[in-house]
């Protein structure tokens, strides 16, 4: 076969190069724009249909960490849903991160043989897995296998339901653990030196608490619980800012889901329990996830209630009082007042005490002790970190502040009435 006939076979095999790409073939075959352009020009006038006939190409290319989805000289595929279902993707294996969908021009003949221009689209995306712990068709059957074994941390408790007057709720706030960090300067930390500070401060707490009559407890979860969203294609938060981490983010994940259960059981030993989902700027879509775990675990105990509402701000009103949280990397101290006074205008009407917890510094604002702002009969609270000191709190001089969990004794009536303390030792 001489390389004329060479040209016509490739030409005729590959129709969408009749009308594009001339250069392209004259570099495979060796010779010149020119001489296949009249190649092509023959092979369009002799064919009875001499519009360009489509020979669309889809690829799909996958490892552990990402696949591939591609269209190519296609007329059909003009959208995502398009190219997935071409691509057969199986979305319940598959999340999309990222598409593109481009269109190019070439030249046709319709049967009459008159010049026409034909829209053509490439299509690429791509994708990463769907963890199999964020899915929720099996969260509840992963529930009961994973967390079969979780018992109580102490002995339960008798509650104490005399008729007392004096009620109190008890918020206790231990932000910003930061699961999975790895500490610098000697400051060691880990999983389980995690768990530990959290179960050592929750306890604490309780036992400085037991003299008051807890009606109710509020507890906030979140604010950067997890270090880090993901591992791929480095252990990363949310935006993509890389993280030193001591295990990877499915041990974290599910070390956190454990951790998170038992404490809130063991809450649910003195009173009911309100448990507010703050995600942060580390962990904002895997805390969300978290939440959607906690409310399958609890939906049917009539004494937690767990708030993963859409908004990265949430609320508790408790007699004249209302506990505000967000995690402090969003609007500005001084947008508090009117924020919450618009977002929260009914109860705000009916409250006297309005208290805002924030995280995200790991150090107290103003103080090095405790940062308090007294905005329009608000407060606001900038809270300390259990966690270890990383590479980024030590560079932005975050750093000497006491490391510490704290809880809050709100008065139905009075407001806050006392701040209690866990300051962590460090060996």
């Amino acid at each position: 076969m001489n390389l004329v006939d060479k040209i016509k076979k490739y030409l005729t095999d590959n129709p969408h190069l009749l009308t594009s790409k001339y250069a392209d073939t004259a570099k495979k075959f060796g010779t010149n724009y020119e001489q296949i352009r009249a190649i092509a020009r023959r092979i369009r006038e002799k064919n009875p249909d001499n519009m360009p006939k489509e020979k669309e190409v889809y690829n799909f290319q996958e490892s552990k960490q990402q696949a591939i989805a591609t269209a190519e000289n296609c007329t059909r595929v003009k959208s995502l849903e398009d190219l997935l279902i071409q691509c057969k993707v199986d979305l319940d294996k598959w999340y999309v991160e990222k598409y593109d969908i481009g269109t190019y021009e070439v030249t046709g003949f319709d049967k009459e043989r008159n010049p026409v221009t034909i829209t053509m689209y490439r299509s690429k995306a791509f994708l990463k897995p769907v963890q199999e712990e964020f899915n929720v068709k099996l969260i509840k059957e992963q529930i009961k296998e994973d967390l079969s074994d979780i018992s109580p941390l102490v002995a339960k408790k008798e509650r104490n339901r005399n008729d007392k007057k004096d009620k109190y709720l008890l918020e206790i706030s231990a932000f910003d653990l930061h699961l999975g960090k790895i500490g610098i300067k000697g400051d060691k930390y880990d999983l389980k030196i995690a768990e530990e500070r959290l179960v050592n401060a929750v306890e604490h707490l309780l036992y400085r608490a037991q003299g008051y009559y807890i009606d109710k407890i509020l507890f906030i979860a979140g604010h950067d619980f997890l270090n880090a969203d993901g591992d791929w294609p480095i252990p990363a938060t949310t935006k993509g800012t890389p993280q030193f981490n001591s295990d990877y983010h499915i041990d974290m994940y599910r070390a956190g889901r454990k951790l998170l259960i038992k404490v809130i059981n063991y809450l649910a030993e003195v009173a009911p329990v309100h448990v507010m989902i703050i995600p942060g700027n580390h962990d904002r879509e895997s805390m969300m996830h978290l939440g959607d775990t906690l409310e399958l675990y609890f939906e049917n105990h009539k004494d937690v209630k767990v708030d993963n509402g859409d908004s990265l701000m949430k609320m508790l009103v408790y007699g004249k009082n209302m506990v505000v949280s967000d995690h402090g990397d969003g609007p500005k101290t001084n947008d508090l007042p009117g924020i919450i006074s618009q977002r929260y205008k009914n109860a705000w009407s009916d409250v006297d005490y309005v208290e805002v917890h924030r995280g995200h510094l790991h150090t107290n604002k103003s103080t090095k002790l405790q940062a308090i702002e007294e905005l329009q009969g608000i407060t606001v609270r900038n809270l300390s970190s259990m966690s270890a000191t990383d590479y980024w709190h030590d560079s932005k001089g975050y750093i000497g502040n006491i490391k510490k969990a704290q809880a809050f004794l709100y008065h139905r009536i009075n407001g806050l009435q006392g701040i209690l303390n866990y300051n962590v030792e460090i060996n």
